[in-house]
């Protein structure tokens, strides 16, 4: 079951991208950040023209931007996907401290404001665990998105077959009141174990996610 994948596994094939206009810094976050964790694979970008390109071409898990760079900020680069309804991951990862820039960011809705310091241990440590915690909640909100038509569908055609069924074991308890018959017997019995199935069958398909690749 997904809910109960630990944070490592969560973290394969999680794709990142890292946004930041120093390209020493981006060789060397790139190193540290798969020391930390070695099953990340990360995309750089040194400009927010370049990453906005890449994330019209690529999928990415989460998106970790430097705040001020020379061609725009990573709030900007935030405010544009948040705009047009992209909710990837978002971490600012920047050396700017200031208050109102970080509850700027937090309002447009990013994930965490990591202030970059002597402590780099410290601070891959804080990215990992809210690359984890992003994930996390991905995959709860996923759960919970099933498609109100889906839904709609999954509890009627399960509707039909639970009263089909409970009609016919209906149909054979009044033919046992008036006559008893062992075929009757045997019949209550096939159709009863048909409606565990069915039953186990739906209980399945939810706990499963099944309904939400419909």
């Amino acid at each position: 079951m997904e809910e109960n994948l630990t944070g490592s596994e969560r973290l394969v094939n999680t794709r990142v991208l890292l946004v930041d206009d120093d390209v020493d810094l981006l060789d060397i976050s790139r190193i540290l950040l798969r020391q930390t964790e070695p099953t990340l694979e990360i995309i750089v970008a040194d400009s927010v023209k370049c990453a906005l390109q890449k994330i019209e071409r690529e999928e990415f898990d989460i998106i970790i931007a430097d705040y001020l760079m020379p061609d725009s900020t990573g709030l900007d680069l935030l405010e544009a996907l948040r705009s047009g309804g992209d909710d990837t991951g978002f971490i600012i990862w920047t050396g700017h401290s200031s208050e109102d820039v970080v509850i700027k960011a937090l309002n447009l809705g990013a994930d965490h404001y990591i202030i970059k310091g002597p402590d780099t241990k410290e601070q891959f440590k804080t990215i990992q665990s809210t690359i984890t915690k992003i994930l996390a909640r991905k995959e709860c909100s996923q759960m919970k998105m099933i498609p109100q038509k889906v839904v709609g569908e999954f509890i009627h055609k399960l509707s039909h077959d639970v009263i089909g069924i409970l009609q016919n074991i209906m149909g054979y308890a009044t033919l046992l009141s008036d006559e008893f018959d062992k075929s009757y017997i045997e019949g209550i019995a096939r159709l009863t174990t048909k409606l565990n199935a069915r039953m186990k069958t739906a209980v399945l398909d939810v706990d499963s996610g099944e309904l939400t690749k419909k």
